[in-house]
């Protein structure tokens, strides 16, 4: 029987330990290239094409996240979100979607609290209640939000201070003028 070398020229051989690169050789990660103008106005075309039915879908509750995963075109989450803050009008739009969804949120949760639910259910559609109506406070904080008000007790008295503050004044004004006699 032969005894064959255990690493044969050719094979890869795995260390286990991890060989760190000297800092002088080792550098950050470059930044992605700037597309080129003609292609960021083909996405920009892109982005207007398709804000009209994300509006839409997002009144109907849907997330932007989801809409963006869902579509065939490879679009980012965050470049969309630029792009759409970019301009006040598209932002305000936006908005007034994320406002509206609210609604439709809320008839989830009636839906949820209505359904037949085991016992084990009961928590975890308790957990879908709570985080729903924490986004419907975050996105649409006039109708929805928490609304904290603070009481404040107790009177101030500002009569001491401003007293002391003429008697600055008067003693500032009082000037000792006695005559000088040259000698």
């Amino acid at each position: 029987m032969e005894q064959g070398n255990p690493n044969p020229v050719g094979t890869a051989v795995a260390s286990e330990q991890s060989i760190e690169l000297p800092s002088w050789l080792s550098c950050p990660d470059p930044r992605p290239p700037k597309l080129p103008v003609e292609s960021r106005q083909l996405l920009h075309t892109q982005y207007e094409q398709m804000f009209e039915r994300v509006i839409e879908q997002v009144y109907r509750g849907r997330s932007l996240r989801d809409l963006l995963e869902d579509d065939y075109r490879v679009i980012s989450y965050e470049d969309f979100l630029k792009w759409v803050k970019r301009d006040p009008m598209r932002h305000e739009r936006f908005k007034e979607a994320q406002e509206s969804r609210t609604e439709f949120i809320a008839g989830e949760i009636l839906e949820i609290a209505d359904a037949e639910d085991s016992i084990e259910d009961v928590q975890r559609s308790k957990l879908k209640i709570d985080t729903r109506k924490w986004l419907m406070g975050a996105w649409n904080k006039k109708r929805y939000g928490e609304v904290k008000q603070v009481e404040v007790a107790g009177s101030i008295s500002i009569t001491e201070a401003l007293q002391q503050a003429q008697m600055r004044i008067v003693e500032a004004e009082v000037m000792d003028v006695t005559p000088r006699l040259e000698q």
